[in-house]
């Protein structure tokens, strides 16, 4: 009986070891959890970098027109600092590539950061944020301008507020100070405020008096237009920003409304719009008005870039200060436009000219201050 047992204890002991030589294999031979490498803890927070200038402001730029200004950034620290990415939140700003730079203690570099100014006018910013390694959160700096056309608004826009009347008043004037007149407002007289245009002279800057109440209130337009003599600046727009109105970005575009200036009645103007990181081509443009017929011309790739080629056409009975919508179709998706102008005969286009010296946005004065209402 007890050799019996001695046996069945030694292969039940036998069998347990068995089993446990491969854990102790691993113990052996294995290196411990706490010498696999592991990348350190991540700094709450912003890195704790220096940019000189604190941001850059290009002033007034003409539209269409880019600028390029330098950011410093210096580490003031005894750490080395690696930079991940600049990452600019608008496509219009385009940086150096710093990806993997890594600044020394005490040390700085340099990077270009640019702004591509819109078609539209109006204010324009973009941020860029400088990501680095180690640190939740990046450090952040502001690139901006206003573009301007030979006139502008101040404020460039009207709010419309639940149950407050949709009239105000808006500074208009010229960026090189030059006079001019204002004809039409929304195809009717204008209503100035301190000026009589029957007894006094021609200005550089009008105090001008808007008045949308007119138009039932989910029947606002788009924008409040402005006809003027300045042949460089014919139509000067007023977003009025109305959450009905607005443009939904489906395909991602440098912008979303057109100024077409002076659209030839019998005729045509031809205007070009981009799109921006898209693949797929543009199937069809249309008017979403019968005011207009559009087609489209041509259409022609840059890197990951698309600018299409379109002409519009006015219909017979179309007139004046006018604005529309246009739908352009690419596969699937579908983006709307806007787009607005004004249609004149071609001897009331050319008994308009002036001669008057094309300007230089950045060197305009300073910004004029909003009146009170």
């Amino acid at each position: 009986m007890n050799s019996r047992v001695f046996w069945r204890n030694f292969i039940v002991i036998a069998a347990f070891t068995a089993a446990l030589q491969p854990a102790i294999y691993a113990a052996k031979f294995d290196p411990p959890p706490e010498t696999v490498a592991r990348t350190g803890p991540v700094i709450i927070g912003p890195p704790p970098l220096t940019i000189d200038p604190p941001a850059l402001d290009f002033g007034f730029i003409a539209p269409g027109e880019a600028k390029t200004g330098i950011f410093t950034l210096k580490n003031p620290t005894s750490t080395p600092l690696t930079i991940v990415a600049l990452q600019p939140t608008c496509t219009c700003t385009s940086t150096t590539d710093l990806a993997g730079r890594v600044i020394g203690p005490g040390q700085s570099i340099q990077f270009d950061a640019s702004l591509a100014a819109a078609m539209a006018t109006g204010p324009r910013k973009s941020t860029v944020k400088v990501i680095v390694e180690g640190f939740s959160q990046p450090v952040e700096v502001d690139v901006r301008a206003e573009v301007v056309v030979a006139l502008r608004a101040v404020p460039p826009a009207i709010n419309v507020l639940p149950n407050v009347p949709v009239s105000g008043r808006v500074v208009i004037e010229s960026v090189d100070r030059k006079p001019f007149r204002i004809l039409s407002v929304d195809n009717n007289a204008p209503t100035f405020i301190g000026f009589d245009p029957t007894k006094d002279g021609v200005k550089n800057t009008y105090l001008l008096r808007y008045d949308l109440t007119q138009y039932v209130r989910d029947a606002l337009p788009a924008w409040c237009l402005i006809q003027t003599d300045r042949t460089d600046s014919p139509v000067l727009a007023l977003k009025v920003r109305n959450e009905k109105m607005n443009i939904v970005p489906v395909v991602r575009m440098k912008e979303y409304n057109l100024n077409l200036g002076v659209i030839p009645a019998n005729g045509f103007k031809d205007f070009t719009f981009d799109m921006v990181d898209w693949t797929e081509p543009v199937l069809s443009v249309s008017s979403l008005s019968d005011l207009f017929s559009v087609q489209m011309l041509a259409q022609e790739r840059s890197g990951k870039d698309i600018q299409v080629r379109c002409r519009v056409s006015p219909k017979p009975y179309a007139t004046g200060l006018v604005q529309f919508m246009l739908e352009l179709k690419t596969g699937v998706q579908s983006q709307k436009l806007w787009a607005y102008g004004i249609i004149q005969q071609p001897a009331a286009m050319q008994g308009k000219s002036q001669e008057i010296a094309p300007i230089v946005p950045s060197a305009a004065p300073p910004l004029v201050a909003q009146p009170g209402k």
